[in-house]
């Protein structure tokens, strides 16, 4: 099953890590211009040239505005989940054993930020399932899946710019299928009849990003002062993501020439969790001598690294979503893939995965 899971989880994972960044997660901040903090051109300059170096430490990390940032992340979990620890158009007869793996993206773009999405998701899963007929329950299913995983990246190395993160990731459901209508016609066309579905999903995340800033500053003003030094700081963002959802949906599929079913459907899921972030600063002032221009015979700069990332949210209460996938049915295998659309947001998830059916 990792086999199968894993570059889908990576780049899922690192659609996240590697976006440009614009709200920025580590800070640097100008805490002492020395003697000159009321010549504003000078200020000016200091502040171009400190923004350079942020930007830089920040270039492989995540973006939005922190708050913004954990509520799409608490969404998207809760996303992520759909499509993973159910099946809408496999038929099984006995039991069922797979691997998926689904992703949310709260594509809404912030006004203060480059950001093209507010958060992402991931919930990779084995999913075991069994049909109920043995205890005398025909129209029922039941589903159990769950994942642990954990995975490292590093995100730069390059020298006074390295950044790694690393992501552990906790998936548990259970889900229940009921019949209500039985299906119809044969497998070269037939409709699937329509199916209630309910249960429960938990999915945490775990984000960590530590960054090395030991960038030398050597830059001269257009009035002739010279700022040198090195920015020296070790700092440190976790986020941490635990949603819980309670999912009711139903569904309809049809099966063609018995190697392809579609199948669409309704949902509505009670949401609670969300997610939070914390920064640890890990560095000291770091001093920059001036010299030159109105620095004379020399001025100290002092400059801090800081973490832009003490924020919480909620996930939403209530989704109300629509659903579609495609499947290609091969003997005792399935392969699918499945979109899911939040309605009046931009919140929006995909699920694929195999599974044996028998």
């Amino acid at each position: 099953m990792n086999k199968f899971i894993h570059p889908l989880l990576v780049f899922f994972v690192m659609a996240l890590l590697t976006s440009a960044v614009h709200a920025q997660i580590f800070d640097l901040n100008v805490t002492s211009y020395g003697s000159l903090g009321a010549n504003t051109t000078f200020k000016n300059f200091v502040d171009a040239e400190i923004l350079k170096v942020e930007n830089k430490v920040n270039s492989d990390l995540p973006n939005a505005e922190p708050k913004r940032l954990m509520q799409g992340m608490a969404n998207s979990s809760a996303m992520a989940t759909k499509g993973v620890g159910t099946d809408y158009a496999s038929h099984m007869d006995v039991f069922l054993v797979g691997a998926s793996l689904g992703a949310g993206v709260d594509l809404e773009k912030q006004s203060n930020s480059d950001s093209d999405f507010s958060g992402v998701g991931v919930a990779p899963g084995v999913v075991v399932g069994t049909n109920l007929g043995f205890i005398g329950y025909n129209r029922w299913a039941m589903y159990v899946n769950f994942m642990s995983y954990l995975h490292k990246q590093k995100l730069s190395t390059k020298p006074g710019e390295e950044s790694s993160a690393e992501i552990g990731m906790f998936t548990l459901g259970t889900h229940f299928r009921y019949n209500l209508i039985h299906r119809q016609g044969g497998k070269l066309l037939g409709w699937g009849g329509l199916k209630l579905h309910f249960g429960y999903d938990y999915n945490s995340t775990a984000l960590n990003f530590k960054s090395t800033i030991r960038k030398t500053v050597n830059e001269t003003s257009s009035s002739n002062e010279q700022i040198r030094g090195t920015i020296i700081g070790n700092p440190e963002a976790v986020i941490d993501v635990a949603t819980h959802t309670i999912p009711l949906e139903i569904s309809t599929d049809i099966q063609v020439l018995y190697l392809f079913s579609f199948y669409t459907g309704l949902g509505t899921d009670v949401n609670f969790g969300g997610a939070k972030g914390k920064a640890n600063l890990n560095a000291d002032e770091s001093n920059l001598t001036c010299t030159g221009g109105a620095c004379g015979a020399g001025e100290v700069i002092k400059v801090l690294a800081s973490a832009n990332i003490n924020e919480k949210a909620s996930v939403s209460p209530l989704f109300l979503r629509g659903f579609f996938g495609a499947q290609i049915n091969l003997p005792y295998l399935r392969i699918y893939g499945q979109v899911n659309k939040n309605f009046g947001d931009d919140l929006i998830g995909v699920a694929a995965g195999a599974r044996f059916v028998f």
